[in-house]
Formats: structure tokens, C-alpha cells, sequence
């Protein structure tokens, strides 16, 4: 398993974990790399996720954008690795600012984070957090646009866009989100399909939800993560495909696309 590649196209997806809290091989807990033409941008930090973006060849150092869908741990646990490893580098001081955007309740999270853990505080850098819902904001080189998944009360999605490509992530979900609406036409959607049919799960999707959103969305190829052992031990694939018939990828640790 690789999760390098030096080649740099306009949007380029990496899944840095395509699991979730329990512990399989090649499917660690939620991190996802996006690099938009040469900007690293960092979304959900669950444990491990700052090893594996070293190993996709990007640095801790080199993060100005981090985005968060929700609070669970097994999507934020390593934004402690992170903010201590900008506090504790012998030699260097980080001196660029960090933006962090998440879900509401995140500027909360973070100070509790910094009152449990000693010594994560910036240090010589501005730490930007913002907390959203559903609305679309500007940044250099592309936009990003959120909505409700309906997980948990906060939980968010993102749809990234640049240069008319267009990738949505939609962390944890139910089907009481607007996944359809952020997701529609979108070329590459990553989406959550943590069980397979015959589960009912209020605050997750089963492989057959899945498809009723992917094809309601028209999207082009769909990416299925976040994959309970369950869901490995089913073929999840055939069973989103009885609800649509576009490009499926089951995703590990390590999966590149260039979007």
C-alpha cells in the first residue's frame, strides 16, 4: 500500500482512512486528503490520520485549511497530534495561520481540548476556527459549500469546487440529510456506506441508501468509505448498484483519484 504520488492535477482526492473507531487493516479511521493544484486541504482528522498524511507525502507542517463534519472521535482525535506537533517541533516555529472549520460546536471543542491537553495551544501562529451549517464561503482557489447530514444535530457534509471540478464528502450521514441537494451532479462524491442491507441504523447509511442518493444526485462515480466490518464482509458494491449504475469504487487506505 502507497499513498504517494508527486504528481499534482487540479483536484486530487486521497483517502487517508476509509474506516471508522474499530480497528481493520487498510481501513483505518476518517481522514481524507484533497489537494486542490497544489494546496494540501485536510478533511476529518480521526487517530493515525497525520502519520498517513506523512506517508501521502504531504506534511503536518504544510496545513493552513483543516475541515471537521462532525465531533466523534474517530474524526477528530488527531487534532490534538496535530496542534501538538505545531506546538512541540524542536527547531521551528510554525508562523503561518491555521484555519480549522467544522461543525457547530467546534470552537468549544477545541478549547476543551487545549484545557485537557497541556502544552497544544498556538504558539507564534493565529488559529482561525470557524463553525458552519449550511452556506457556501470563498477561499483562494476554490469554494466550499456544507450541509446537514443529519448524523448527529451538527454533523455537516462538504462540497469542494474548483475550475468546474467538483468533489463532495459527506462524513457521518443519515437519510435525513441534504445529501442529494449538495451532492447533485457533483463528478466525484465520497460517501459514507457503513453497513450493508438488513442493518437498520438511524444515524448511518445502509449500500442501498446509498444508491437512492447517489442516483438522485446524478453524480458520476461514487466512493464508498467509512465501512463497518460488516459492510467489508458484504459485497456493498452489488448492492448499491440495484439503486444506481455510475462508476463505484470501494475505498482503503491509500485509494488516489484525480478528480
Amino acid at each position: 500500500m502507497s499513498f504517494k504520488n508527486p504528481k499534482r492535477e487540479i483536484m486530487q482526492l486521497t483517502v487517508l482512512g476509509a474506516g471508522t473507531c474499530l480497528p481493520v487493516a487498510e481501513h483505518s479511521a476518517s481522514g481524507y486528503l484533497i489537494r486542490v493544484n497544489d494546496t494540501p486541504l485536510l478533511f476529518d482528522a480521526g487517530p493515525g490520520t497525520l502519520a498517513r498524511l506523512n506517508a501521502a507525502d504531504v506534511s503536518y507542517r504544510d496545513l493552513e485549511y483543516v475541515f471537521i463534519t462532525h465531533l466523534h472521535s474517530d474524526h477528530t482525535l488527531d487534532l490534538v497530534t496535530l496542534l501538538q506537533a505545531l506546538a512541540a517541533t524542536p527547531g521551528w516555529t510554525r508562523e503561518k495561520t491555521l484555519h480549522i472549520t467544522g461543525c457547530r460546536g467546534l470552537d468549544d471543542f477545541l478549547r476543551a481540548l487545549m484545557q485537557t491537553y497541556n502544552g497544544i495551544a498556538p504558539r507564534g501562529y493565529e488559529l482561525i476556527v470557524s463553525e458552519i451549517v449550511e452556506e457556501r464561503r470563498e477561499f483562494p482557489s476554490w469554494t466550499i459549500e456544507s450541509a446537514l447530514t443529519g448524523h448527529t444535530q451538527n454533523s455537516i457534509a462538504y462540497r469542494v469546487e474548483t475550475n468546474g471540478r467538483t468533489l463532495v464528502y459527506s462524513g457521518d450521514a443519515s437519510v435525513n440529510g441534504n445529501l442529494v441537494r449538495l451532492a447533485c451532479d457533483a463528478d466525484v462524491f465520497v460517501c459514507e456506506c457503513s453497513l450493508p442491507e438488513g442493518w437498520v441504523k438511524k444515524d448511518h447509511l445502509t449500500a442501498r441508501q446509498v444508491g437512492r442518493i447517489a442516483y438522485a444526485a446524478r453524480v458520476k462515480k461514487l466512493v464508498l468509505t467509512h465501512l463497518y466490518p460488516p459492510a467489508l464482509e458484504a459485497d456493498v458494491v452489488a448492492q448499491v448498484r440495484t439503486e444506481f449504475a455510475g462508476v463505484i469504487i470501494q475505498a482503503r487506505d491509500g485509494l488516489l483519484l484525480e478528480i
